[in-house]
C-alpha cells in the first residue's frame, strides 16, 4: 500500500488525529476533516467489495473507543466536542461496512 491509497491516507489522519487528542493538543477541526474525508473516501471504494483491508478494519475498530477514551482528557465542551466527533466517527465506520442493497443482500 502506498500513501496514495484510501486505506493509507485513512491509517494515517487517524494517527494524527488520535494522536493530538491523546498529547492533550486539543480539537483539531482541520485534522478532523481529514479523517471524516478519508473515511468517506475508504467507504466508495470499499462499497462493492464483500471483504475491507485488514487496516482499515484495524482502524474502524478503534474509532470510536478510543476518541471516546480521549474525552476523558478534556472538560466541559471540549470533552463534549470530542464525544460528538467520536460518534460521528463511528457513523462513518459504519458507512464503510455498509452492505450492498440489491437481489439477496438485506436492507
Amino acid at each position: 500500500m502506498t500513501t496514495d491509497d484510501p486505506v493509507s491516507r485513512m491509517a494515517q489522519a487517524w494517527t494524527t488525529f488520535d494522536e493530538s487528542l491523546r498529547s492533550g493538543n486539543g480539537f483539531d477541526d482541520t485534522v478532523y476533516d481529514a479523517l471524516a474525508a478519508a473515511l468517506r473516501a475508504c467507504a466508495a471504494e470499499w462499497a462493492e467489495l464483500d471483504a475491507v483491508p485488514r487496516l482499515g478494519a484495524n482502524v474502524l475498530v478503534d474509532l470510536f473507543p478510543a476518541t471516546a477514551a480521549n474525552a476523558a482528557l478534556y472538560g466541559g465542551v471540549d470533552a463534549d466536542r470530542v464525544m460528538r466527533a467520536a460518534y460521528e466517527l463511528h457513523a462513518l465506520a459504519g458507512h464503510c461496512v455498509a452492505l450492498r442493497q440489491g437481489p439477496g443482500r438485506p436492507r
